[in-house]
Order: C-alpha cells, then sequence, then structure tokens
C-alpha cells in the first residue's frame, strides 16, 4: 500500500474540508493516509514506512 504524508494543523474549517476531500479521494485509490504531528515524526515514519508522497 501507498502511503502520503500530510503534514496539516487542523483546526481552521476552510483549511480542513479540502484536506478531508482529498483524503477521502485518496483512500478510494487505496493510498493510507498518515497525519505526523511535526518534521521528526515525518521522519520517523519515512524511515519505518513506504512514505510516497508528503504535502505541507
Amino acid at each position: 500500500m501507498n502511503v502520503i504524508a500530510i503534514l496539516n494543523h487542523m483546526g481552521v474549517y476552510f483549511k480542513e474540508e479540502p484536506i478531508r476531500e482529498l483524503h477521502r479521494a485518496l483512500e478510494r485509490l487505496n493510498f493510507q493516509i498518515v497525519y505526523p504531528n511535526d518534521r521528526d515524526d515525518l521522519l520517523k515514519l519515512i524511515e519505518t514506512m513506504r512514505v510516497c508522497a508528503a504535502l505541507f
């Protein structure tokens, strides 16, 4: 399974909804979406998982 990491600060509706739509669309295409907390968390994910993209 392909993994996409999204670094997004949730809490602002106009920013959340497009990310949720993207999340649903990518899941339909069999992508796994992860939400790392910060850069260090993202680096840990890259070391242990097959991350094919990171969105900031």
